[in-house]
């Protein structure tokens, strides 16, 4: 695991430059745990190179939609705000099949459980 965060923890600050020490921090509380806070969890997703956004303007109100594929999981994440101010969902997915499922208007904490075989690691970077 350790070898897995390294690594993307390289490819992080590579792309990222001053965020690179926050998501050092956020990578090093999930490692060896199955349950990370959906804030931690965003921020990693916000901040990953291969993160696909798109967002969205609604009476003057900013509204993301991120996408992220890992291996065989597909993250999406909706936040509300200019720099993400406002979790709104999030949902891990696994050939269609959901697994976790986050809403903030239902959520009773902040803690969202992680497929045991889900992984963070990137392919090397060239």
């Amino acid at each position: 695991m350790n070898e897995m965060l390294n690594r993307l923890w390289k490819q992080v600050r590579q792309k990222t430059g001053k965020w690179a020490e926050t998501i050092k921090v956020t990578l090093q509380k999930v490692e060896g745990t199955e349950h990370i806070t959906i804030q931690d969890l965003a921020v990693m997703i916000t901040h990953h190179p291969e993160t696909v956004r798109k967002q969205t303007e609604y009476l003057n109100l900013t509204f993301h939609d991120c996408y992220l594929k890992l291996n065989d999981f597909d993250i999406y994440l909706e936040t509300k705000g200019k720099k993400h101010e406002q979790i709104l969902t999030c949902r891990i997915s696994q050939r269609g099949e959901t697994l976790t499922h986050y809403q903030s208007f239902r959520a009773k904490d902040d803690i969202i459980a992680l497929p045991s075989e889900m992984s963070f690691s990137l392919p090397p970077h060239s």
